[in-house]
């Protein structure tokens, strides 16, 4: 298929924005992620259940340890799942053959691919965050205690909204060449936890390769709550290096997609 160009610079970004919208109201009618939504907050509410289960923890931490926990384990399968879900779907209907041949690059596609899920997975961390927000402030004002101040819970939130994206991302990377969903939903899952894996590895151990994959290790909530929150620095350096491996997955998910035949 011959790839049409046209325009650059705002035509193009209004591309990509258009195919992320499109994106966007795909998943937002996809079941899987009112599934997965209406289980993360079944999760997120059963640590009332649990936390008489937690080993010597604070309540409210362990409330917020959890939720948060459910929130990541949640948003990381819907990204895998959907992502490739998603485009495949494209692929299966011919959609992806109609949109190429309009004056639309096969990077600007990718781009607004990864925008659109980017997108929905920032509306599923806010939407189950609100409602873990919710149940710590009624717990707050029944115990008279404090979780911790709003920011350090923004910041862990933002934390899981970075890690899932970089799992998107991952997902996206084994669609361009992939030949089912299946497979790239599965590839998707194993490269998010050899990504778990990155801070284990040693420097001269036969897993030394997965030090060149992104380091999910970086964004678990867990010492920056305990540690009451993120530097502006460190900060930075998080969004910097998340920036980084999206460029870096991206770019070559829209190099391996342009040589791709359909």
């Amino acid at each position: 298929m011959v790839e049409t160009s046209q325009g650059s610079g705002p035509a193009s970004l209004r591309r990509v924005r258009l195919i992320a919208s499109h994106t966007l109201a795909e998943a937002l009618r996809l079941r899987l992620s009112v599934l997965l939504g209406l289980a993360g907050a079944m999760l997120v509410l059963m640590a009332l259940w649990l936390r008489d289960f937690n080993f010597g923890a604070t309540e409210l931490k362990f409330i917020g340890d959890f939720g948060l926990g459910a929130i990541g384990l949640l948003g990381t399968l819907l990204a895998a799942l959907g992502t490739a879900h998603l485009f495949f779907s494209d692929i299966g209907s011919g959609a992806i053959g109609c949109v190429l041949t309009r004056p639309v690059r096969r990077g600007e596609y990718i781009a607004g691919k990864l925008a659109g899920m980017m997108a929905l997975l920032a509306l599923f961390v806010a939407a189950l965050a609100l409602v873990l927000a919710v149940m710590i402030a009624l717990r707050e004002a029944q115990l008279g205690a404090s979780f911790g101040p709003l920011p350090v819970f923004l910041q862990a939130c933002a934390l899981v909204w970075l890690k899932v994206s970089l799992v998107a991302a991952m997902t996206l990377l084994v669609c361009s060449y992939a030949g089912s969903a299946l497979f790239a939903s599965c590839a998707g899952l194993l490269l998010a936890v050899i990504a778990h894996l990155r801070p284990f590895t040693s420097a001269d151990g036969w897993l030394v390769f997965v030090r060149l994959w992104p380091n999910l290790g970086l964004f678990d909530i867990e010492p920056w709550l305990a540690g009451g929150g993120l530097t502006t620095a460190g900060l930075l350096g998080l969004v910097g290096y998340w920036a980084v491996f999206i460029l870096l997955l991206g770019g070559l998910a829209s190099y391996v997609f342009k040589h791709r035949e359909f």
